[in-house]
């Protein structure tokens, strides 16, 4: 799965609609779950305010804007389920749009920069997680604790370190559409929490920040019987923290109640966990009365670049 940013220099400026983008429904009823399955952040949407902050990054460094272009899209993962589709697009167009107006995204910078775009612009909650990932292109172990300044793009970053991806048991990915939501729903309740000072909020992130490192612990020892325990656990804090729709834990506790450890992968219905013996049929199995599409995970080794690729066609 992925998204696909195509950028073609041209005159004016023009950004093309995908299949999802036309504002058509067969009824209301219909609008409305598409809003609450999918949010309102559209293509369009996300390729404008991306668009936007170019422009605000090329003015504080002093540099010129993107000349024309006509910018058109494609991608293929799952809408609000937690699989980071919308920050997906906006890194592809980050790049496109980068390599077009002669911009350099360090790789520290860019994360936040993506963040800025859905958060500043269109209002969405979220996290810098997924951005991160997305930039370095395999497994990573982020820490968050120390944020680091630059003040040059006027961003804020952790620092994060490559995870040997033989390091990692069998994982799996599963995501279940009826259960969908988007992510900003539980992020929003669980800022609004932290904000207010929510002791049990507070402390239940010290506890998920703290099973990185037990987590790393576990991978260098080979103890994936441990790593396991650290999913689950993690699910059972992520619990605590903020509401969560009866539908998206659904998946959760039939994997659970097989024995397979999985939490989600955002906060939108996708889940991950480790594949126990049986293999990938005996998750398929725990999750087939719910529809639930599972696949294997083929985890890969972080890059250093820090920017996804860019390819360069000929007319």
């Amino acid at each position: 799965m992925g998204a696909t940013v195509d950028l073609r220099p041209d005159h004016g400026v023009a950004i093309e609609p995908g299949a999802e983008d036309v504002p058509r429904w067969a009824g209301i009823d219909q609008l409305v779950e598409r809003v609450d399955r999918d949010g309102l952040g559209t293509g369009v949407q996300l390729l404008t305010a991306t668009v936007r902050t170019v422009c605000d990054v090329a003015d504080d460094l002093g540099r010129r804007r993107p000349g024309g272009f006509h910018l058109s899209y494609e991608t293929d993962i799952p809408r609000g389920v937690g699989l980071a589709g919308s920050s997906a697009l906006v890194l592809a167009a980050l790049s496109v749009l980068g390599r077009h107006a002669g911009l350099e995204w360090p790789a520290h910078a860019l994360p936040p920069i993506a963040l800025g775009v859905e958060t500043g612009r269109l209002g969405i909650t979220a996290g810098l997680q997924d951005r991160v990932i997305q930039c370095r292109g395999g497994a990573v172990a982020m820490d968050f604790s120390d944020l680091r300044g630059d003040a040059r793009y006027g961003v804020h970053h952790g620092t994060d370190e490559p995870v040997d991806p033989e390091s990692l048991p069998p994982l799996f990915l599963g995501w279940y559409r009826d259960g969908a939501a988007p992510s900003g729903t539980y992020h929003r309740h669980l800022r609004a929490a932290f904000d207010a000072g929510d002791p049990e909020v507070r402390r239940g992130l010290r506890r998920l920040a703290a099973l990185v490192g037990e987590g790393r612990a576990a991978l260098r020892w080979g103890a994936h019987d441990r790593f396991g325990e650290l999913v689950a656990e993690n699910m059972a804090v992520r619990r605590t923290l903020a509401p969560v729709e009866p539908a998206q834990l659904e998946p959760i506790d039939a994997l659970l109640a097989a024995g397979i450890p999985a939490t989600f992968t955002g906060s939108g219905g996708a889940v991950v966990g480790l594949i126990p013996a049986g293999g990938p049929e005996a998750v398929a199995a725990a999750v087939a009365h719910l529809g639930v599409e599972v696949r294997r995970v083929v985890p890969a080794a972080a890059h250093d670049g820090g920017v996804p690729p860019v390819e360069v066609l000929d007319d």
